[in-house]
């Protein structure tokens, strides 16, 4: 499992997941300000602020993925308590300070907001006579003429999953064209947090200023379980079935700049703009790997009298240090205010997804070049899109957003990779403000269950829906 385009663009794709008042409008903040979340994508709202605020936004997940193979479709679903938002903001004005100064306010913000989240489960079965998932095994022993070290081929070969032929070639012994089951489960857990140092002010109450030193941190975890299985009821060919189970434990720490502003042409309209550079990741995988096969006879052959089941794995897991670099963005955002009744709001984010880069020692140079290149060719600069708007009736807040995210991928016909909808409701208090939101957000995937040089390997959809219930509470001071 060594690193990929796909575990690039994993930690690339952040998703905030902000507090429900924002979350309500689909975060479309970058011209609205005076909200936390949105401090992660346009720090100039700091200065939007009248008053400091202590801010705290649990929230409940329910993901549900349908997964699509061979005609045949299973549904698995998981639900998880996360914490979205927890932050303190100071604000200092002018005013209040008998200060004679253009900067009506300025303001500090401490705290951290969830980004990403990468908790998942699917999986999906089918049947196959056209190939064999044994073939990743042979293949890559035949690619490299060697079956030595932790690679997947020396586990292939050790459980008599592949052996030489009289040609000297690795050869799998599942006879070609048999009928066979094969079903993959797929377990992802782990989050993105980002600590945000944040300071900006209020020129004149006409130009925000602002920017955030954010500190990311990525837990992930996947356990990926590939398991084929004869089936044609034969019992003496050689092969019953194998199952091949990957484990990734992985952790980084990051740091990155965003720079916005905020201009007020008048009362009703603001625009803004922010510029957000990539993060610079020390990161760290730790891998584990196991192989386990029943090859019913075929031992025997090999005078090898220990029963048809033989397990294989590494003396140690695989841990591997290296950096990644995410590509930088900008936002371009408006807002139209309805005097004191409500707004509209619309983010444009333009992401470049061919910069994304993995850096490692000089000893991994060629692998890193080729991984790069292949980064720079399957993926593509793509924009993102929010709309949102509130509508206010005295203390009460409704809301309602969409969000569309841009498909990175040249060659898929999706223009988008993901759409979320929100709705939200707010109640306003003299000192005390209360949130809640509700955020529906539709995925679509494909992938194959292993991949075979030069071999079309069936393709497997993945549809996921996931329901993310927000709650907040923000006390001003």
């Amino acid at each position: 499992m060594a690193q990929n385009e796909l575990d690039a663009l994993r930690y690339s794709q952040t998703q905030l997941y902000g507090n429900a008042r924002s979350a309500g409008y689909g975060n479309a903040n970058g011209a609205i300000g005076a909200d936390f979340g949105g401090l992660s994508y346009n720090p100039a709202g700091i200065g939007l602020y009248r008053k400091s605020e202590f801010v705290f936004s649990p929230s409940l997940k329910i993901n549900t993925t349908k997964g699509e193979f061979q005609n045949n479709s299973s549904v698995t679903t998981n639900t998880k308590f996360n914490v979205n938002t927890l932050g303190l903001v100071f604000i200092s004005k002018a005013a209040e300070n008998n200060e004679q100064t253009s900067w009506v306010s300025t303001g500090f913000a401490i705290g951290y907001n969830r980004v990403n989240d990468f908790n998942v489960n699917y999986a999906y079965s089918g049947s196959n006579n056209s190939n064999s998932g044994s073939s990743y095994f042979s293949n890559g022993a035949n690619n490299t003429n060697t079956v030595d070290g932790y690679s997947p081929q020396y586990l292939g070969y050790q459980t008599y999953l592949i052996n030489k032929n009289s040609a000297g070639l690795f050869q799998s012994v599942v006879t070609p064209g048999m009928p066979l089951t094969q079903t993959k489960t797929y377990t992802q857990s782990g989050n993105m947090n980002e600590i945000v140092l944040s300071f900006g002010g209020n020129y004149n109450n006409v130009l925000m200023l602002g920017a955030t030193i954010g500190i990311p941190s990525i837990n992930y975890t996947a356990t990926r379980i590939f398991t084929e299985k004869d089936a044609s009821g034969n019992t003496n060919n050689d092969f019953d079935n194998f199952t091949f189970t990957e484990k990734l434990n992985t952790s980084g720490t990051g740091i990155n700049l965003k720079m916005g502003s905020i201009i007020k042409l008048n009362d009703q309209i603001r625009l803004g703009f922010a510029y957000h550079t990539g993060s610079s990741f020390a990161m760290n995988d730790l891998y584990a790997v196991k192989l386990q096969t029943n090859t019913e006879n075929l031992k025997i052959k090999y005078n090898d009298l220990t029963g048809p089941n033989t397990t294989a794995q590494p003396d140690k897991d695989n841990n591997f240090s290296y950096t990644l670099i995410t590509p930088n963005k900008f936002i371009a955002s408006a807002a139209y205010f309805l005097n004191k009744n409500g707004f509209v709001s619309v983010d444009i984010e333009n992401v470049n997804y061919t910069n994304m880069r993995f850096k490692y020692s000089s000893e991994y140079a060629s692998y890193q070049t080729a991984v790069n290149n292949k980064i720079s060719t399957i993926y593509k600069n793509t924009q993102n899109y929010r709309v949102g708007a509130e509508w206010r009736l005295e203390n009460k807040m409704f809301r309602a957003g969409i969000n569309l995210v841009g498909n990175p991928n040249k060659t898929s016909e999706r223009n988008f990779s993901s759409i979320k909808y929100a709705l939200g409701f707010g109640l306003r208090f003299d000192q005390i403000y209360l949130d809640a939101a509700y955020v529906l957000t539709k995925n679509y995937s494909q992938e194959q269950p292993y991949t075979i040089d030069g071999i079309n390997v069936p393709i497997a959809s993945i549809n996921n829906s996931m329901s993310c219930i927000i709650f907040s509470i923000c006390t001003k001071f």
